[in-house]
Order: C-alpha cells, then structure tokens, then sequence
C-alpha cells in the first residue's frame, strides 16, 4: 500500500505534513524580522543576564530571581547612561557644530594640489557641497516623529524589558516544550547540540559586550592623551566597530587621522596616532578576543573571516553583525553532521 501523500517525505527524511509548516514559519521570521527586532535584542539581553538569574534563583523564586537581574541590568545601563552621554553628546553636538569649519579648513589645506588636479577638485568639491552638516540629526529628530512612530517606539520601551523577564522566567520552560517536539531517536543528539550552541552563544555574547566597553574606554582614552580631537566620539566608534572583526581601521583610525590632520598636525604626530591605535588593536586581537571571545566562540580566525564574507555577502551590514554568532552555529550544526556522516554505515563500509 502506498503512503498517504501527506506523509512522503520531504528531501530531508521529514514528513511534507511537518517539513512544509517548518519552513513557511522561517519564511514568516524572516519577512517580520524588523517588527521581531524587540525579541532580537531581549534575546541578546537574556543572554548576558542568564548567568546573574541563575545566581539569584539559587536563593529565590525564577521570577524574583530574573526581577532583579533586569533591575541590575537596568540600574547598570542608567548609570552609563547617566555618567557617559552627556559628553558624548556634547562631543557629537561640537563635532556636527564645527563639520563646516572642517570642510573650509580640508579646501584651503589641499587647494594648492587640487589646482594642479582640477578634475579632481572639481568632483570633490561637488561633492562636499552636496553634504548637510545638519542632515543627520534632522533625520534623528524626524525619525519616528509621527503619531504611529512614537507610539511604536513607546511600545518597543516597554516591551523589550517584558520579554526579557518572560524570557528569563520561562526558559527552562521553553526549553523542555521545544524539547517535547524532537523525535526521541534524535534527542539526546538535538540536547548536546543545543546546550552547545547555547554556551557558545551566551560566552560569545558577554565576551563581545566586554571586548567593546574596553576597547572604546582604552581607544578614547589614548585619543585624548594624544590630542585627537572628539575622542570618545572616535573611541566609541573604534569599540562598536570590534562587533564586525577589523572594521575599526577603515572606521575610527581614517577619522582619527582627518581630524588631526586637519587640526595641523604633522606626519610624526600621525604616524604616532597609527601606531598607538595599532597597539591597542593588537591587545584586543591578542588577549581580549582570544580569552574573552574565542574560547567561548570556538572558532578560527579563518572560520570568522568565512563567515564574514558569506554571511555579509548574503546579508549586508547585518550579517556582518551577526557573522560570528551564525557561523558558531553553522559549525556546531556541521560537527553533529560529521558525526552522524562518520557513523553512516556507508561510511564505515558495513
């Protein structure tokens, strides 16, 4: 008798029936992905916190236990707030204050080689016009500025920290229902690969939040010993650009070096500059990363890299944000394929 058509098959071994549903809900996630963007963040956050939950459950209830670590987290993000906006923002109100006495500044340095290059300056010089000093906090202002906008925006403040509680509470829950769902031949494997991904993640994740803090204070902080102007505009700039693996050297070291330059500084003063950034890059490429980051990621420089040109390839600036993490998973995924592969009797020639 022929099997009910419903239940052939797909190409993986699955069921049609379940396999067809499977795949229109990662459909579904993908095309909702900017509405979901609140439970990406939450998820991130629940990931940095499940550690503290799980040392305050030992002593209280998991809801009291995940309460306070969102309130440590909450006080902790406040005070940063509080004591590090502030003259970032007046760095970046400076900054956007003095881009037109930069542009003049920039013409006037270089206009004895642009006349000898006059195609050249004539390009750049449309170019420059062209740039809005004001354009891009007029676009932060109006982003959002409609009735639905704040409305949304509203919502996502309130919503981020509710499902970062629930996800905190309910995720030995979640963890069993999903666990419920695997075929019991399968599920002492899916469990080993699960717990896998999931320590990889959560160490790749506190590690990566670690790596920028330190590395935009130490990036600021040799910015302002040397005299660059903005530096924790820049050094912000440097520790955020560690997300995406060598990005600070065609981000921060470029304006760092501009507003020296244009500041007059001279070529032993840049090639100061060069150098000093270069060296704490390299405390992060030798200790930071390697101690806080790749030890929980697993992953070779080679494997970031790959993952980096797929993942940013297919993805654009979001991949590259998430390379790392996607490729940790790609990589335990691909072990447990091995494996299977290596026990196949195919292979061992049974």
């Amino acid at each position: 008798m022929s099997e009910p058509r419903a239940c052939r098959p797909g190409w993986t071994g699955v069921p049609w029936s379940i396999l067809a549903p499977a795949l229109a809900v990662l459909a579904a996630l993908w095309f909702l992905r900017t509405a979901l963007a609140p439970f990406f963040i939450a998820i991130v956050v629940a990931y940095l916190l499940e550690p503290l939950a799980a040392r305050f459950s030992r002593r209280m209830s998991r809801s009291w236990a995940a309460l306070c670590a969102l309130l440590v987290f909450i006080l902790i993000m406040g005070l940063l707030v509080w004591v590090l906006v502030p003259p970032f923002v007046a760095q970046v109100e400076r900054l956007n204050d003095s881009l037109p006495a930069l542009r003049e500044k920039a013409i006037a340095r270089w206009t004895p080689w642009f006349q000898v290059h006059p195609v050249v300056q004539a390009k750049l010089r449309r170019a420059m016009e062209a740039v809005d000093p004001m354009a891009f906090l007029q676009g932060l202002r109006t982003a959002g500025a409609g009735l639905m906008g704040w409305v949304l925006e509203g919502l996502t403040l309130i919503m981020v920290p509710l499902i970062i509680y629930y996800l905190i509470v309910e995720g030995p829950n979640l963890s069993q229902g999903l666990d419920g769902l695997v075929p019991s031949r399968y599920r002492e494997s899916v469990r080993a690969t699960a717990r896998e991904i999931h320590q990889r993640l959560g160490g790749y994740i506190r590690g990566q939040l670690a790596v920028v803090l330190v590395m935009a204070f130490l990036q600021g902080l040799a910015m302002q010993f040397l005299g660059i102007p903005y530096p924790w505009v820049l050094g912000l700039l440097a520790g955020l650009a560690n997300v995406v693996p060598y990005s600070s050297y065609v981000t921060a070291l470029p304006l760092a070096l501009l507003f020296s330059l244009l500041e007059g500084a001279g070529g032993g003063h840049l090639l100061l500059t060069i150098l000093v950034f270069v060296v704490v890059q390299k405390a992060e490429a030798f200790y930071f990363t390697p101690v806080w980051v790749g030890r929980a990621s697993g992953l070779h420089p080679l494997e970031v890299l790959l993952g980096l040109f797929c993942f940013g390839f297919a993805f654009g600036v979001v991949g590259l944000i998430f390379a790392v993490p996607l490729m940790i998973i790609v990589k335990t995924l691909g072990r447990m394929a091995i494996a299977r592969y290596k026990a196949h009797p195919w292979y061992l020639g049974a």
